[in-house]
Order: C-alpha cells, then sequence, then structure tokens
C-alpha cells in the first residue's frame, strides 16, 4: 500500500465544511485548500499535483468531475414508494411492464406502453398510450408524457414536465385563429436529463428530437420540431421557437431565447438572456439583444458605462464650439 494510504471506510460525500470521518469531499480550485485541509473529512478528491498535507487524497485530472462519478455512487435510488405497483396506480392491460419496475400511487399507464427493466414511475405521474421507455429511467412524481413519446435509457425528468403538448401553431383567417393539430411525436435519446416544470411540444409531422446526454435545467420550453444534440446544455428560463435546430456540444445560458427556424453550430456558447434572431456559427460566441460575437458586446457594455461622462463631454464640445461661431 502506498505511503500514507490506510484503509478506511467511506459513507458518503459531503461539502468541505460538513465532512465528518466517513465521507469524502472534494477540492476543485485552489482557493479551497485551506478550507479543506481545515476539513473533517475521511479523504479529498484534488488535482493531480495538489495533494494536502495529512489528508487521504485521491487525484485526478478535474477533481469536479470525480466528485460527480463518486457522488453517483452514494446517490439513493430505491423506489421512493416502494418495490412493485402502488396498490392505488391505474395500469392498462395491454402495458408492458418490465422486471424490477416501480410505479408510485396515483400513476396512470395508458394502453401499448412499454417500460423498461428498473424504471421508476413515481406518484401521480401520467404515462399516455403506445410510449415507449427504456430501462433505468426516472420518472419524477407529476410528470406527464403525452401519447407516441419514445425516451431511451437512463432518462431522468423531474416533476412538473410536460412532455409531447401540442405545438404552438395556428393559422390565421378573418382576424381569428385555427389551430393546427400536431401529429408527430417527442423523441427523447439516452442520458438526457430533463429538469422540473420544463414542456417539450410534439413535433408536427417529424418529432421533437433531444439527442443522447444532453442536460436541461428548469422552466424550459421547446417548442415543436426542434432538435437538440448531443450532450448540449441549457440553463433555465431559455425558449427555443419551432424548427431550430440546435447542435452538439452546445452551452445556453438562463433566460436565453430564439426565434425559429435557426441553426445553432456545434460547440458554440449562448450567454445568458441573449436573444438570438440569426444563425450561429459552429464554435461562435454570442451574447446580448440582440445576440452579437460576445467581444464586440462586451465593447459595447464598456462604451454604455461611460455614456454620462460621454453625454457631459458632448454638451461641453458644444457650449466651446457656440463661443467660436460668435467669435
Amino acid at each position: 500500500m502506498p505511503a500514507g494510504a490506510v484503509d478506511r471506510e467511506i459513507a458518503g460525500i459531503a461539502s468541505p465544511q460538513g465532512a465528518d470521518e466517513r465521507q469524502v469531499t472534494f477540492c476543485a480550485k485552489k482557493d479551497f485548500l485551506p478550507v479543506v485541509a481545515s476539513s473533517r473529512c475521511a479523504a479529498v478528491i484534488v488535482r493531480k499535483g495538489e495533494a494536502i498535507r495529512g489528508k487521504v487524497c485521491l487525484e485526478t485530472d478535474d477533481p469536479y468531475v470525480g466528485y460527480a462519478k463518486i457522488a453517483q455512487a452514494f446517490e439513493d435510488v430505491r423506489p421512493l414508494w416502494g418495490q412493485g405497483i402502488a396498490a392505488s396506480a391505474i395500469v392498462d392491460p395491454t402495458a408492458k411492464i418490465a422486471a424490477g419496475v416501480s410505479i408510485g400511487p396515483l400513476a396512470v399507464i395508458g394502453s401499448n406502453v412499454s417500460i423498461g427493466e428498473r424504471s421508476r414511475i413515481n406518484a401521480t405521474s401520467v404515462i399516455e398510450k403506445d410510449t415507449l421507455i427504456g430501462a433505468d429511467c426516472r420518472i419524477d412524481s407529476g410528470v406527464v408524457v403525452r401519447y407516441g413519446t419514445v425516451i431511451g435509457k437512463r432518462v431522468v425528468i423531474q416533476s412538473g414536465t410536460v412532455v409531447g403538448s401540442d405545438g404552438f401553431g395556428n393559422a390565421r383567417e378573418n382576424n381569428r385563429f385555427i389551430r393546427i393539430p400536431c401529429f408527430g411525436n417527442v423523441v427523447i435519446e439516452d442520458d438526457v436529463d430533463i429538469g422540473a416544470g420544463c414542456t417539450i411540444d410534439r413535433g408536427n409531422f417529424e418529432p421533437t428530437l433531444i439527442q443522447q446526454g444532453s442536460k436541461l435545467d428548469n422552466l424550459i420550453h421547446i417548442a415543436h420540431n426542434v432538435e437538440i444534440g448531443e450532450h448540449t446544455a441549457i440553463a433555465a428560463q431559455a425558449g427555443i421557437s419551432g424548427s431550430t435546430h440546435i447542435g452538439d456540444r452546445v452551452l445556453i445560458g438562463g433566460q436565453a431565447g430564439f426565434v425559429g427556424h435557426l441553426e445553432i453550430g456545434d460547440d458554440s456558447f449562448i450567454g445568458a438572456k441573449a436573444g438570438v434572431s440569426k444563425d450561429v456559427k459552429p464554435g461562435e460566441n454570442v451574447t446580448g439583444y440582440p445576440a452579437r460575437d460576445i467581444m464586440t458586446m462586451r465593447r459595447i457594455e464598456a462604451a454604455e458605462a461611460r455614456l454620462p461622462e460621454l453625454l457631459k463631454e458632448v454638451k461641453r464640445l458644444r457650449k466651446d464650439i457656440e463661443k467660436l461661431k460668435r467669435r
């Protein structure tokens, strides 16, 4: 065994301030080294070469990634309402429920629904007809998954989210709106996380698509026929208008808004509160309203901060010009 290593039982993970002798913590930034050094933790995840004297250190290339992986080992994934199907749940006899699935109280499972192994459908959730749900999914209490939705494996959908609602499509005749029915569905691929209170509209004909590994925060609206690429992350209160295509590995800040029918390139960055009205090229970083190159926006913001001073200067120059004219 390497010098300094010890056999020790680890029973959980906690912050440096809250960790005790049976818990592991992490240090992602050098600024926190003094805090971690004084922690009672049993072990600490650190960056390679930044071991803390007197602590059992788990060295890794990225402590935050190490923290994420170890935290999953301590997550309680037991069914909230116990194993099996609750007595008050309503399950259509045509539904296919795989081994190890748990269905909570007052949940409703429609006809021809298929739910994969070990998935958890929590209390009061509604899974409408012809929906396919893969293995190891977590559908939290109060989720509505509308008819024909396809959900892959290891998907998490948090409370209050509606998947497969009708898109906002209307024609106008003589100042009256005529509703356009939606004939598509929603497809959510493997390892997608969807936060609480999101709404994801079904496509008009083709599906609305969220590709594997993407992460959606709370209170996000995804309109009809939007496509979100792989491993894209969207922060809270963003709104994506219909038929917008977002590429792979895109980062989108909170409250960003997109008009419809845009192409957002791979590896791009959209700042918080950005108003995106034009296509964004792959790798481009934009922010502001309307959204522009991030460095351009920083110069504009710097100039705006000087406006009061510049207005005073303009007034002074006007006075000087008037004096010169009178001469």
